[in-house]
């Protein structure tokens, strides 16, 4: 496995919920299914891909349970605290977590590769032309 050149850690906004995780992730990208958009209140969710043995966490999560549009069971977590999302485990990826980008202590750890479920964006929310779409 690729180690990240940096850690990568994270949180809510209380600080209540911590992450971290010395891997480089797997995948990140924008997502625009409808579950994203409502969990992060705009058009899409910036996530990215870590080995889920690979994340070390703090804090209590409040786990909500979803279908995702692909059919998938997901577990949404949020910091019960301040509410912000922090984290998704879908069945379709057992083995990753699914962080959200604004979680980042540095956000310029974050690089969206590609763009997933792009039929589902709002008009308002525009994708970046450099990168492919599903």
């Amino acid at each position: 496995m690729e180690q990240a050149m940096n850690a990568i850690e994270g949180g809510c906004a209380c600080g209540a919920v911590r992450y971290r995780s010395n891997s480089a992730p797997v995948f990140s990208l924008h997502c625009h299914c409808r579950q994203c958009q409502r969990i992060s209140g705009t058009g899409h969710a910036s996530l990215f891909g870590l080995p889920a043995a690979s994340v070390v966490m703090t804090g209590d999560l409040k786990l909500h349970q979803l279908i995702a549009d692909s059919g998938n069971r997901v577990s949404a977590g949020f910091c019960p605290q301040c509410g912000n999302p922090v984290m998704k485990r879908s069945s379709g990826h057992p083995d990753l977590l699914f962080l959200h980008a604004a979680t980042l202590d540095d956000p310029a750890q974050f690089k969206a590769d590609r763009v997933v479920w792009s039929a589902s964006r709002p008009p308002w929310d525009h994708i970046d032309p450099d990168l492919p779409c599903d």
